[in-house]
């Protein structure tokens, strides 16, 4: 096991291992997008992405786990990258943008919401209270998923997009 990595509670999905992403989980994060389907991807990007290009690569695992955190989660064994929860902080100091991305195979069993509860405890560490997000209106898992952490967390819906604030 990493030394950072952490395993979710028995009766979360499985026993997931979680740690922070570094500059080496390139391929991981490279694995995790490949098995995004078309969905998936336009969801998660809010358009169409069919490749992680190696300055996004760059960009995506360069994290100081401070004002910009990434969580990365993998399957019990065999281990495998499954999914990345991730903030960056904004202008103002306790808000920052969330994002979280679930490998189709394991989506709607509870990946993301143990990425959501470990990355919630690192942004609280860091002093954010807030997490914001853009998602598309359809995105029912994802809403569902922010109203579980704050009921009132849509706070505005129009052209086929729906913005989010989550008090921590």
């Amino acid at each position: 096991m990493h030394p950072d990595e952490r395993l979710s509670p028995a009766g979360d999905p499985g026993r997931l291992a979680i740690r922070q992403l570094t500059a080496s989980d390139r391929p991981a994060l490279a694995f995790v997008f490949r098995r995004l389907g078309d969905r998936s991807r336009y969801q998660r990007f809010l358009g169409i992405k069919t490749s992680l290009s190696s300055p996004e690569l760059d960009r995506l695992t360069s994290v100081d786990h401070w004002h910009h955190e990434a969580l990365i989660a993998c399957s019990p064994t065999p281990r495998t990258p499954i999914g990345v929860a991730r903030y960056a902080r904004c202008e103002q100091f306790d808000l920052a943008e969330l994002a979280v991305t679930v490998a189709d195979d394991w989506q709607r069993r509870g990946v993301g919401r143990t990425l959501l509860t470990a990355l919630r405890a690192q942004a609280l560490h860091a002093g954010i209270r807030r997490f914001t997000a853009t998602l598309l209106s359809d995105n029912h898992g994802a809403l569902a998923l922010a109203k579980e952490f704050d009921r009132s967390a849509v706070i505005g819906q129009d052209t086929g997009e729906a913005k989010l604030m989550l008090q921590l």
